[in-house]
């Protein structure tokens, strides 16, 4: 999932992108730390019975039995992060063989980019996703500590609001991370001469 430097050179844009991702990926890493830790820690405290669901004022509203079910959203949490480093995987083989697959900003321009160009130009996307990846564990994490407070009997309902939060975070975001993949298109395709 790592961004690539393109012949050596790599713009400011993609310096910013490197620490975004390596950040990103620090957060993903103690996030899913904290997520399992607590998932282990609580398991013993929990009753026969906890929520598995709340409905949209945070009340439990679906049940399970204690078990293997309490490791469902860590579990689910290391399927997203499998499935997203896929998706930054492939995005890597995709623009050196068919980059008119990849879906950025100025696809006209970054088509005709070298293969390595067109790797320097996907820093900002691989960071966004990093990023996105790690909010969601950080979402699990938050659900899984209200859910056990729930369960025993320390709190009566999930708040809602940070899953809210964790939208705006995404979609906030989202804008400037496409406007740093426009901007990178642009110098990458000044700097191979196909502006």
């Amino acid at each position: 999932m790592e961004p690539r430097v393109a012949n050596g050179v790599e713009s400011g844009n993609g310096r910013v992108a490197r620490r975004l991702f390596v950040a990103s990926l620090a957060s993903l890493a103690l996030a899913e730390i904290v997520l399992w830790t607590r998932a282990i820690q609580w398991f013993p405290s929990l009753p026969e019975r906890f929520p598995v669901h709340f409905d949209i004022s945070g009340a439990p509203d679906r049940w399970s039995e204690r078990g293997a079910a309490w490791f469902l959203l860590p579990a689910l949490s290391i399927a997203i992060l499998a499935f997203f480093g896929l998706i930054a995987w492939s995005i890597g083989p995709m623009c050196r063989g068919t980059p008119g697959l990849v879906n950025v900003p100025r696809k006209d321009l970054f088509v005709r980019l070298s293969p390595a160009g067109r790797e320097t130009v996907l820093a900002p996307t691989r960071a966004f996703l990093a990023w996105v990846v790690s909010l969601v564990a950080w979402l699990f994490a938050y659900i899984l500590e209200g859910t056990a407070l729930v369960a025993v009997g320390r709190e009566t309902t999930l708040p809602a609001w940070p899953v809210f939060v964790f939208l705006a975070l995404v979609f906030l975001t989202l804008i400037p991370f496409y406007r740093a993949t426009s901007r990178a298109v642009l110098v990458a395709a000044e700097r191979e001469g196909v502006a």
